[in-house]
């Protein structure tokens, strides 16, 4: 029973990549799985970091940041190649260690990662996602009291970490505790992120004993390599533990904050750009589309907006000053591309440091943000919508509530 449990819960980990159960010693050298809009984020990060480094030989976040962006994109033998060329350089700092655990468990070299992951948690003892890596490697050696140490250790420093808590159920699931499983994913359901995939995990434990014994078998020892690279990327995520409230995400309350009948029609967003650029990083999309979603809802399709960005005190005026700028208008190219949004209706702007949000603290991370405001409202007019690549466009009057996206 608890093989085909085993093999079954398997499935479970597609949804923050754990891998737990699949035998993998030479992962495949691209991970699948990437959409065009995907492929082209990490092909415009890597260029990135590429001329970075050319004009900054040995800088420790361009190489950084283009390991991550290799392996995401499934390039981890590129990406190991990088590391360690500068290992001799960076054998003792802590973020260069744990990228390079990263990089091994990709490629397979399960106990190299552990280890280089294991010193990187002596230098860095505050990164609660450093040791939610650790537990997905030492998962993947099924070593599984070792690795719930690691998911509790994570857990003490973030304790509503909902991928971390599902990490955690899916390695007691694997070690036999089906029950204990179930009330961990209930858990982590309660957190209110990630619903859709703990849910499924939750289904899945739940049914377990009623599904085949091989039904994912095949599929899972050909893409171990894959789910890995994504469970190991949902640790690379920025930003603290509890949202800042400085900070809105949800597009309910974007509505809300926006609407026409709202005093201060502002929002502070937090966007994730690639270092010393205006490049988006593949994380803060998701809230990107939720503001396009915002942008594009009821009455607030009637209205024109000012997206404007800012930055901490961190540099010289002019250099921020050109940096907010540059971001405010990415932003806007996004929104025009996934949501066919009319430029006009948008107005780009940055204000570099001149608008600190805390400006008792002015090098610090919450000054960092992009500031959505309402501004006049537009002339009735008929608006085409639609995705600039679906071949299908509406025509709509402003005010129409949002179709019912699947």
């Amino acid at each position: 029973m608890f093989k085909t449990f085993k093999i079954i819960a398997c499935t479970a980990l597609l949804s923050f990549g754990l891998v737990g159960c699949a035998k993998t010693s030479t992962p495949p050298p691209e991970t699948g799985f990437l959409s065009a809009k995907e492929r082209h984020t990490f092909d415009t990060a890597i260029a990135h970091y590429q001329n970075l480094l050319q004009q900054k030989p040995g800088k420790i976040e361009a190489i950084l940041g283009l390991s991550r962006n290799l392996r995401w994109a499934g390039r981890g033998q590129e990406a190991l190649t990088l590391l360690e060329k500068h290992r001799d350089q960076f054998a003792f700092d802590g973020h260069y260690l744990a990228e390079l655990g990263k990089v091994n468990l990709v490629q397979g070299q399960n106990v190299e990662g552990v280890n280089f992951l294991e010193q990187a948690t002596l230098r860095i003892s505050d990164d609660w996602r450093l040791y939610s890596a650790l537990g997905i490697g030492l998962d993947h050696q099924k070593s599984f009291a070792k690795a719930e140490v690691a998911y509790r250790k994570a857990l003490e420093m973030c304790p509503d970490d909902s991928a971390v808590i599902n990490n955690l159920a899916i390695s007691q699931g694997l070690s036999g505790r089906i029950d204990q499983a179930i009330i961990t994913l209930q858990r982590a359901l309660s957190y209110g992120t990630h619903t859709t995939k703990i849910k499924r995990n939750l289904a899945l434990f739940t049914d377990a004993r009623d599904l085949c014994a091989n039904c994912g078998a095949s599929y899972i020892n050909k893409s171990s390599g894959m789910i890995l690279a994504a469970g190991l990327k949902a640790t690379d995520k920025e930003g603290p533990c509890s949202p800042e409230p400085a900070y809105v995400a949800k597009v309910p309350i974007m509505v809300q904050q926006l609407a026409p009948e709202a005093k201060l029609p502002s929002i502070n967003i937090k966007v994730y750009f690639e270092f010393d650029s205006a490049i988006l990083k593949p994380e803060t999309l998701t809230i990107l589309d939720n503001l396009g979603q915002a942008l594009t809802f009821g009455a607030l399709n009637n209205y024109r907006f000012e997206i404007a960005g800012h930055t901490d005190a961190v540099g010289s005026n002019v250099y921020n000053q050109s940096l907010s700028e540059r971001r405010a208008k990415s932003v806007l190219k996004y929104l025009q591309s996934t949501f066919s949004i009319d430029p006009n209706r948008i107005d780009a702007v940055g204000y570099g440091e001149s608008r600190l949000l805390d400006p008792r603290q002015p090098d610090g991370d919450v000054n960092r943000r992009v500031q959505v405001t309402r501004l006049s409202k537009i002339a009735p007019q008929l608006i085409e919508t639609g995705h600039p690549h679906s071949g299908q466009i509406i025509r709509q009057r402003p005010g129409n509530a949002l179709p019912k996206t699947v």
